[in-house]
């Protein structure tokens, strides 16, 4: 299910006849709220929602998750009777609610509570969630990639911010660990299938510039994985080329810009999951998740394919004692997988180029892979010798990442953020 405006667009005022500063309301217990949509595939927002709401009330904070459903704009009310200190949106979806086509003000503009948007998926996809113009919104991003394609292509007057997402998730197996495999959690749409249909497309031109921009990404993942295919795409994206597809679009720069890097997002991630199961094509794995029936049809009997429930009844996936394979979203970040296997100190292999350097000064070259033949495979074996020294290595990492992106830190992040929002916005 995709993403849609399933709150109607009418006044908050007039629905409920209340105001954030009307005097007749007694403000005692300023609280957070956390808007939550379980629309998405595999439902993950729910299980962000609910570890997000633990992580908050072990700070102290009073903490309320709303549904963006029929009831969500009478569980605002009654919670605004008390008192919002800020809202949390994930991936901005709800940050244009009550706006229409002559009228810009959005229920935040009419409650005047600070809203953070913590985006995990990159701008180009549901632009429509990135361009919140409301001084009462601020954008933050759990990529540093993301957050410098949003600050250069989206208008804004506040620049997004950057914090990696912390270690939240509060369940799973805490160390108990069986079963020699390991395990693959990831959805696709088949590579095959997509360069064939951009192949046979009618519209050559971006047909072929397509097919050109995606050689390029899988030949950078192949390479080294150094640089963000959001990036390689832009750079093949000079003033020529885009006059001309914006002209076989008839469509404007930026709507141009978006739905090509929406088009090859997808290659990047499907790439890199067709080559885990490549790469380890003689090494015992489960994989869950949709899309994989291509490779259902080579009968390898070292890999077993199973669904992919909702992600809040899947922490069985980070007991086996190899633990699991990622593949994260673009060449500079970590995943929620990942995070999730450091929470259930579990072993993890990351397909990404994440700064670990940079981030916490150290030397985490076995954790990650990139597209050069047998990297993953090398890796892999390494950790089937000794799952426990795997395990060992990936428990250092967690105490590290911990320790530089704490949750504490990242509470602390987001009540500076709304303290700065609501400044701005009363100036």
């Amino acid at each position: 299910m995709k993403y849609t405006q399933i709150v109607p667009a009418i006044s908050f005022l007039q629905i409920n006849g209340i105001s954030h500063d009307s005097p007749t309301l007694s403000r005692t217990n300023m609280s957070i709220v956390i808007i939550n949509w379980r629309g998405g595939e595999n439902d993950p927002f729910t299980y962000f929602s609910a570890c997000m709401k633990q992580a908050f009330e072990r700070m102290g904070r009073p903490t309320h998750i709303v549904n963006l459903d029929d009831s969500f704009m009478r569980e605002l009310a009654e919670i605004n009777n008390k008192g919002i200190d800020f809202v949390i949106l994930w991936q901005g979806l709800g940050s244009q609610i009550g706006a229409t086509d002559t009228d810009p003000a959005t229920v935040w503009d009419q409650l005047k509570v600070p809203v953070l948007c913590y985006h995990g998926d990159h701008p180009c996809h549901m632009p429509i969630h990135h361009k919140a113009t409301s001084p009462w919104v601020q954008h933050i991003y759990g990529t540093a990639s993301f957050a410098m394609f949003a600050n250069t292509y989206f208008s804004r007057e506040t620049s997004a911010t950057f914090f990696p997402t912390p270690v939240w998730f509060t369940d799973g197996v805490k160390g108990q660990f069986e079963g020699n495999f390991f395990v693959f959690p990831k959805n696709i749409d088949d590579l095959d299938a997509t360069l064939d249909k951009w192949r046979g497309a009618p519209e050559r031109l971006v047909a072929s510039f397509l097919l050109e921009a995606a050689d390029a990404i899988i030949g950078e993942f192949r390479n080294g994985n150094r640089t963000s295919h959001h990036d390689i795409i832009d750079g093949m994206l000079n003033a020529e080329v885009m006059a001309a597809l914006c002209e076989n679009l008839d469509n404007s720069e930026f709507t141009v810009r978006v739905h090509l890097h929406t088009l090859l997002d997808k290659i990047y991630r499907n790439m890199v999951a067709e080559h885990v199961v490549n790469d380890l094509k003689d090494v015992p794995l489960k994989i869950y998740g949709r899309g994989w029936e291509r490779f259902r049809l080579r009968q390898n009997r070292h890999h077993e394919f199973l669904p992919f429930d909702a992600m809040s009844d899947n922490a069985f996936q980070f007991a086996s004692q190899y633990g699991i394979v990622d593949a994260a979203p673009i060449h500079d970040s970590l995943h929620d997988r990942t995070l999730r296997a450091m929470s259930n100190r579990s072993g993890f292999l990351m397909g990404s180029n994440w700064s670990y350097e940079t981030f916490l000064g150290g030397d985490y070259s076995d954790l990650f892979f990139d597209g050069a033949a047998g990297a993953l495979r090398a890796r892999a074996e390494r950790v089937m010798q000794s799952p426990e020294a795997h395990r060992a290595q990936a428990c250092d990492f967690a105490r590290h990442y911990q320790q530089h992106f704490s949750l504490f830190n990242f509470i602390k992040h987001l009540e500076g953020m709304s303290d700065m929002v609501r400044a701005r916005a009363r100036a």
